[in-house]
C-alpha cells in the first residue's frame, strides 16, 4: 500500500509538471528576440576592444541572467557588443517581455559593475542601440535645464588637477568653455581633445566637393573615438540630420566612422565622404564626436 501511494504521488507530480509545462507553453511561448547593439566605452570616452575582457549581462530585477555577450573589437560604426534578448509574452527566468527594464551588469576579472543606464527591451525581431560607460558617471544639467551631460568621475578628477594648474576656480562645468575655442568642455570630452588648449578641438580642416559627387571632409581625430557628420540645408533655422558616411570613395556601403585602428593615435588626419542631399542648392556640415 505504501508503495502504491508513492507511485501515485510520483504520477501526480509528473502530471502537475506536465500541466505546468502546457500552461507555460500557452502563455510564455517565445515570440522571437530583441537585439540590443551597443557601444561600451571607458572613462576617456574611448570604445573598448576585446582586450578589455569585459562580459556584458542583461539581468532581470530578480537577478536572473537573460542574455550575455563578450565585448568584441568595434565595428566601423563603433559598436562593440550585441545582446540577443529572448522574448516571451510574460517574463520568466530565461526570457523577458517587451517593455521590461533589465539591469546591465559588466563583468571583469576585477569584479561586477552595474551600468548607470538600464536596458529597455523592445519589440521582437527589432533592433535598439545603446551607449554605455564602464565607469562611475556623474550627471549634469545646464542652468536653463535644456541640456544634460554625463561625465565619468575619473575624468572629472583628472580635469580638477588641471583646473588647479590653470588657476580655474570652482567645480568642473561641462557646459563652460575653459579655453575659449567655441567648443564646450563636454564637447571636448566627447572628442577626446584638450579643454585647456584652444588649438586642440574637433573641427573640419579641409573640404572638397569634386570627389565623384561626394563631399570630402578632412579632420584630425583622436584614436578610439567615433565620429559622424550632420547636415542642414540652412543656418537661419538649422535642422541637423545625421548622415551616413564612407571612409573611402570606393566603399560600397555607408556607415558612421571610427577612422583609427590605433586607439592611441592623436592628431592624425583622415577624410570621410558624405553624399550630398538630393536637390540641395546649398548644404552645411557639422562634424560630431559620437
Amino acid at each position: 500500500m505504501r508503495k502504491t501511494n508513492k507511485l501515485a504521488g510520483a504520477l501526480l507530480l509528473m502530471l502537475a509538471a506536465t500541466n505546468a509545462a502546457a500552461v507555460f507553453a500557452a502563455v510564455n511561448f517565445p515570440t522571437g528576440t530583441h537585439l540590443i547593439k551597443g557601444t561600451l566605452k571607458d572613462w576617456e570616452n574611448k570604445v573598448l576592444t576585446s582586450s578589455a575582457a569585459v562580459t556584458i549581462q542583461a539581468v532581470s530585477t530578480n537577478g536572473a541572467v537573460i542574455a550575455s555577450t563578450i565585448v568584441a573589437d568595434p565595428t566601423a560604426d563603433g559598436y562593440n557588443f550585441l545582446l540577443q534578448i529572448p522574448l516571451s509574452s510574460t517574463a520568466t527566468d530565461s526570457t523577458a517581455a517587451v517593455g521590461d527594464t533589465l539591469n546591465c551588469v559588466l563583468v571583469q576579472s576585477s569584479g561586477l559593475f552595474l551600468a548607470v543606464d538600464p536596458l529597455v527591451v523592445g519589440d521582437a525581431n527589432a533592433l535598439s542601440t545603446v551607449s554605455l560607460a564602464f565607469v562611475n558617471m556623474r550627471s549634469y544639467t545646464s542652468a536653463d535645464g535644456a541640456t544634460t551631460a554625463s561625465v565619468p568621475q575619473e575624468y572629472i578628477d583628472t580635469i580638477a588637477v588641471w583646473m588647479e594648474v590653470c588657476e580655474i576656480e570652482g567645480e568642473y562645468d561641462p557646459f563652460a568653455d575653459y579655453d575659449g575655442d567655441g567648443a564646450s568642455n563636454y564637447a571636448e570630452y566627447r572628442a577626446g581633445t584638450n579643454p585647456f588648449l584652444a588649438s586642440d578641438k574637433l573641427e573640419i580642416r579641409g573640404y572638397d566637393a569634386s570627389r565623384n559627387s561626394l563631399h570630402a571632409i578632412t579632420f584630425e581625430y583622436v584614436g578610439g573615438h567615433v565620429y559622424g557628420v550632420s547636415t542642414s540645408l540652412s543656418l537661419a533655422n538649422p535642422k541637423w540630420a545625421a548622415q551616413k558616411v564612407k571612409k573611402s570613395e570606393d566603399d560600397p556601403g555607408y556607415e558612421q566612422v571610427m577612422p583609427s585602428a590605433d586607439e592611441n593615435a592623436v592628431g592624425e588626419t583622415t577624410t570621410i565622404y558624405v553624399v550630398p542631399a538630393e536637390g540641395a542648392t546649398s548644404q552645411f556640415f557639422r562634424l560630431e564626436a559620437k
